[in-house]
Parts: structure tokens; C-alpha cells; sequence
């Protein structure tokens, strides 16, 4: 598993080629951040798939600022948010808005959505109270429960490497 990642993602020194990066200081190449081990991939997963669900453009950016604030691996936190796409967002969002409805015990104003920024922009006024308090909630239980998957599949991962080395 660890191959596998490593393998995939940009590793420390490719990325202070970047010369564009430099405002950023050495913050962003601190070793913690590009570790490929249980817990930075626990943290990672936490980070991503939360900002994966908030309702914002450029999720990466404070996915980002997470991983470095708290030491997970930067790669994996800013592909964790890819949960969220353009084919995905409009689901999740839909999901979000209705989970918000019923903790806020509101009825939906809307029961069909209109792909058109018109639409968008009158409905916002309507719509940002239970879709925040969704999406949050869905990303942050989501996050935790993700913790949780990545820390078993790693151990598992880890007992069977640890079973074929004995063999």
C-alpha cells in the first residue's frame, strides 16, 4: 500500500522545483507532510474527505492549509477531496441540502434543481442554511468514519505483509 502511494504522488523535492510555491516558506516541506505511514494516512483521509464535502470551489486550498497545519500527508489530503466532482457534487450538495432540511426540521423549498447560475443565485438565499448545516455534519461524521476505515485497512494491510514475511 505504501509502494502504491508513494509510486503516485509527488514526492518533497519535485515539488520545491516549483518555484511559485517559494512564498509558501518551508512549511510546505516539512517531512511529516509527504510521510507515508498509519497515522499521517489517517489524518489525511480525516482532512480530505471533510473539505470533500464542504459546498465551496477550490476544496484543495484549505485541504492544503489542514495538512500542513496538522501534519498529514499533504499529497493525500488534497486528492481527498476529489470525492467531490463535477460528476458527484451535484449529488452530494442534493444530499447535503436535504440532510440539512431534516436536522433543521424545514421543509425543502425546492424539490427540482435547474442547472442554470440564474437558478443558482435565487435559490442561494433559500437554500445555504440547511445545506451548510448538512454538509457539515454529513463531513464531519463522513471524516471520522473515514478515520476509521483507513486506520483497519491499514492494519490489515500491515498483518498481512506481516504473514507473508514469516512464510
Amino acid at each position: 500500500m505504501r509502494k502504491f502511494f508513494k509510486k503516485y504522488t509527488p514526492n518533497r523535492e519535485m515539488v520545491k522545483e516549483y518555484k511559485f510555491l517559494n512564498f509558501l516558506g518551508n512549511s510546505l516541506f516539512h517531512e511529516d507532510l509527504w510521510r507515508f505511514n498509519r497515522l499521517s494516512f489517517c489524518r489525511a483521509t480525516v482532512i480530505g474527505v471533510f473539505w470533500g464535502w464542504m459546498p465551496m470551489f477550490f476544496q484543495m486550498i484549505p485541504a492544503a492549509y489542514c495538512a500542513v497545519l496538522f501534519r498529514a500527508n499533504l499529497p493525500l489530503s488534497v486528492a481527498g477531496v476529489w470525492i467531490s466532482n463535477p460528476i458527484t457534487m451535484p449529488a452530494m450538495m442534493y444530499i447535503g441540502y436535504l440532510f440539512g432540511n431534516f436536522v433543521l426540521g424545514i421543509n425543502p423549498v425546492y424539490e427540482e434543481f435547474q442547472l442554470s447560475s440564474e437558478w443558482i443565485f435565487s435559490a442561494f438565499e433559500n437554500i445555504w442554511q440547511p445545506l451548510l448545516v448538512g454538509t457539515l455534519i454529513i463531513g464531519i461524521i463522513s471524516s471520522i468514519l473515514g478515520y476509521f476505515i483507513m486506520h483497519m485497512l491499514w492494519r490489515f494491510y500491515a498483518y498481512n505483509r506481516l504473514q507473508r514475511s514469516k512464510k
